[in-house]
Parts: C-alpha cells; sequence; structure tokens
C-alpha cells in the first residue's frame, strides 16, 4: 500500500508539573453549573434471556447513518445492529480466518456511504460490510497491524496503528487516513520509539487514543499527554493547530487511584503470562502517571460542534467547541446520578452512547440525550 506523507504536527508530551488542582465533586456539579446535561433515554442488553441482547464483552460502539446502532462485542467476534429505539435489527461476523470472520476485533467505524468498517488487527485486516450486513470488502496489505482505532474519514476510515520493528529494536505509533476506492494511505504523523519492555508496558496500559474524523478534519489527542491539547489535522494538508483549554493545569491522582492502575497492570500480566505473550516483558516494572491524562474521547454532534471529553473529571464531563475555533464555547456534563465514570462515549451527528467493557453486572449500551 503506498503511503502519501502530509506534513506532521509535532506531538508535545508535556513534563509533569507540581499541582494542586483537584477534581470536581461529582455531587456539586449539577448544583454548582448550568451546563447541558445528558440522561440515558434507552439501553440495550441483559444478563440473561433473549441472546440477541446477552453481549460477552463489548468493544466499541458506533451509530450508522439513519441512527441505529452498531454494537461490536469481541467476545463473540460479532456486530449487532440495533434500532434506535433498541430493536434488534441483525448480525454479522463471527470467529475464523475466512473473509467477513474475526480473529479479535478492536473496532468499529459507520462509514459515510452506509458501509461499516471492522478492524482486526492481528489478522492485520480490516472487514468492510454493506449496509444490508453483508461482507464487501477487506483492506489488508497494512505495513504494520491494522489500526486499533478507527473513525469514518472521507471516503473509507481513519486510525491509529502500533508496530514493532524487530530488526531495528523499534515501536511505532502513526494516524493515517485509508481511502477504500484507492491503495493510498495518507499519514498524517508516524512516530517511532526504541524498544524496551518498559515502554511497551506503558503503551499496554495506556487508554484508547481520542479519534475522530469529520469532512474537513482529523481529531487526535494522545493519551499520554498531561497537557490540554488535541491535534487538528485539516484534510487539506494544510498547518494542523490544536484545541486547547485556557488556563489548563494538570491534575495530580489521588493514591486510591493510583493503586488501582497498579492492580490493573498486576492483573494484566497475570492474564498475558496466562496466555503465553507476557514472556518479553517478564520482570518489567510499571510506573503510573502521577496525572490524570487531561482529554479522553472525542466526537462531533449534528451541529457540526467537536466535543473533547475531560480525562480529569469523575463524572462525564465534555468540552464543546464550534467548527474551526480552539477554545470551548461550552461544557456538557452526564446526569451525576448515573454514576458512568468507567464507561466510553461514542459521541456523533446521529447519536450518543456509552458502554463499560468491563461492568460490573452485565455488558450493555447506554444511549444519551439531553
Amino acid at each position: 500500500m503506498k503511503k502519501l506523507m502530509i506534513p506532521a504536527l509535532f506531538l508535545v508530551i508535556f513534563a509533569c508539573g507540581n499541582s494542586d488542582s483537584s477534581r470536581t465533586d461529582p455531587e456539586d456539579l449539577s448544583a454548582e453549573t448550568e451546563a447541558p446535561m445528558l440522561h440515558v433515554t434507552a439501553e440495550i442488553g441483559i444478563e440473561l434471556g433473549d441472546s440477541n441482547f446477552v453481549f460477552g464483552v463489548i468493544q466499541d460502539v458506533d451509530f450508522t447513518q439513519d441512527g441505529n446502532i452498531a454494537i461490536l462485542d469481541t467476545q463473540k467476534k460479532k456486530v449487532r445492529l440495533f434500532s434506535p429505539s433498541g430493536s434488534f435489527l441483525g448480525e454479522f461476523g463471527g470467529e475464523g480466518e475466512a473473509p467477513g470472520e474475526f480473529l479479535n476485533p478492536q473496532g468499529i467505524a459507520c462509514l459515510r456511504d452506509g458501509r461499516i468498517a471492522v478492524t482486526d488487527p492481528f489478522s492485520r485486516e480490516v472487514e468492510i460490510f454493506s449496509s444490508d450486513l453483508l461482507h464487501s470488502e477487506t483492506v489488508s496489505n497494512f505495513t504494520t497491524r491494522a489500526p486499533f482505532v478507527i473513525s469514518a474519514a472521507g471516503n473509507g476510515f481513519a486510525g491509529e496503528q502500533g508496530g514493532f520493528n524487530r530488526d531495528a529494536g523499534t515501536v511505532t505509533t502513526s494516524v493515517a487516513l485509508w481511502e477504500t476506492n484507492t491503495d493510498s494511505a495518507f499519514i498524517f504523523f508516524e512516530l517511532e520509539d526504541d524498544f524496551s519492555p518498559e515502554n511497551m508496558v506503558d503503551r499496554i496500559m495506556q487508554p484508547s487514543a481520542g479519534l475522530m474524523a469529520d469532512l474537513d478534519n482529523l481529531y487526535y489527542s494522545t493519551p499520554v499527554s498531561q497537557d490540554y491539547a488535541v491535534s487538528v489535522y485539516p484534510m487539506d494538508g494544510s498547518e494542523p493547530y490544536y484545541l486547547t483549554f485556557p488556563d489548563y493545569e494538570p491534575v495530580i491522582k489521588s493514591e486510591e487511584d493510583i493503586q488501582d492502575d497498579i492492580l490493573a497492570y498486576e492483573y494484566r500480566m497475570q492474564a498475558m503470562a496466562s496466555s503465553g505473550r507476557g514472556s518479553r516483558l517478564a520482570g518489567a516494572g510499571y510506573e503510573p502517571p502521577p496525572h490524570y491524562y487531561a482529554t479522553g474521547s472525542i466526537g462531533a454532534d449534528s451541529n457540526g460542534n467537536v466535543w473533547v471529553q475531560r480525562g480529569w473529571e469523575p463524572n462525564p464531563t465534555f468540552d464543546l467547541f464550534s467548527a474551526g475555533e480552539t477554545v470551548p464555547f461550552e461544557t456538557v456534563i452526564v446526569d451525576p446520578e448515573l454514576d458512568l465514570s468507567g464507561f466510553t462515549f461514542t459521541i456523533t451527528p446521529n447519536g450518543i452512547a456509552a458502554f463499560d467493557s468491563n461492568p460490573d453486572d452485565y455488558p450493555k449500551v447506554l444511549v444519551l440525550s439531553f
């Protein structure tokens, strides 16, 4: 696959400062702000009963152009489609290596022409399905693994890749655009770092990057930055710029959250060792970042506003940016009584949803609106 380079924006990873900023208490959010508030309007998923509504592990969610909800179940290797009201419409996929099947699907993107793309990094493929849920195309020939995170973009999809060059002893991260009607990959940026067990552990423990594209721009936030700076790459190749939050200061993690990070690391290493995939990382240490990440998920609404989730707020909170503006004009919060602090959010012009990939009760998708 040919690569067409677009000038990259220098990704700044800011040093951690000594900030005594504190997180907002969710019990005080609704009382101290007049920010618009999201509420749950529908729920998809049950613990027992109709198998169409029982999920294994929900990995990703997206909305089709007509508002239907596509849910990727990475445990069952399937995508199920539901109406906006929660009615089951159909499914596709399954475990295997044949066209239209998955080994370990990680991301889903509902393309603008009605097709649905599912990325399967370990098979090095992105499978494309038609709007009637039939397999139509396989995108392969990636220089490294297929993207872990994807978003509809242009006539195809954008995504973040990670790779390992054994000969050079390096690991790479890149974000690119793949047009499904060409063999070209438009690379927005590419970073390379020396391989070490500690570097690999840090990458494994990082949350997914924030990634979203509209017709004009690609928006990306690195999960390791302590600075509020969302990179914006215009599709026409013009100079990139940042979305920022005025006077932002890094927020120090609580000791409880740091201990939770350490426990998560230990659990992850035990799981990798039991599967035989952790030998390369044996003995590697892990030091959790002392600050909360500044930004999380990125999305866009039907008015063209870009939504950026604050990484330091325990109650999900989003800053809204008008098209072309670099500072937010409004803040939106989620109803604090819902306790969705561990949920991942999908925000699109066709709907808003949230899910928890590791719930305490059972997997479900919540549909939200004002």
